[in-house]
């Protein structure tokens, strides 16, 4: 998974997401990702410090105490900045259920087609809808609607998996299940995550 967001902190944190990158100093940061740091000595030496109630130094750009200084407020923080980092990437993201009972042949067969293309491609299944990414959009199909249509769900997953450029996530993994909790009912934008 590709770095989201970053931590600026002097200390290692081993309790930080596979998602965040933690460095020690602003500028190894990539701005245009959120970035919170850890300290308040650190966040006052910033021009956009305003106040101790304050958490926020920048668009994007925020401030917690070291677990020395209030471990409760760290813990608190970190949550609300994870968030934020979701939140922030699911705003962005498009998404476009896929209704076959509506389309012609040829739509349905370029649906096909970017299921079982040869190029590298990770597909998501959960509750019976298949989730990629094309073209950096998300797309999803209904297993049940294919089903409803003849072709069953066994055909369709055996498809996906024997074609090798596809890699199958079906929610069991322990991070998976972390990040599902995460996105809670906007689980169509996990392709966006696993495929970064």
């Amino acid at each position: 998974m590709k770095t989201l967001g970053y931590i600026i902190t002097d200390k290692k944190l081993n309790d930080i997401e596979g998602f965040v990158e933690q460095v020690k100093d602003i500028s190894e940061a990539d701005s245009t990702k959120p970035i919170l740091m850890v300290g308040w000595s650190k966040a006052k030496e910033h021009n956009g410090y305003t106040s101790i109630l304050n958490r926020r130094l920048a668009p994007g750009l925020f401030w917690t105490f070291k677990k020395s200084e209030s471990r409760s407020e760290f813990e608190q923080d970190l949550k609300k900045f994870y968030k934020y980092i979701f939140e922030n990437v699911i705003e962005n993201i498009r998404y476009y259920y896929i209704d076959i009972l509506t389309l012609g042949y040829s739509k349905i067969k370029k649906i096909y087609n970017i299921f079982n293309s040869t190029e590298r491609k990770n597909i998501y299944i959960n509750n019976n809808l298949l989730y990629t990414m094309y073209e950096g959009k998300v797309v999803g199909v209904s297993l049940d609607i294919l089903e409803y249509c003849g072709i069953k769900r066994d055909k369709v997953i055996n498809l996906l998996t024997s074609n090798p450029s596809n890699k199958i996530f079906d929610g069991s993994a322990k991070w998976l299940i972390k990040l599902e909790r995460y996105l809670g009912n906007k689980k169509y934008a996990m392709p966006y995550f696993i495929s970064t």
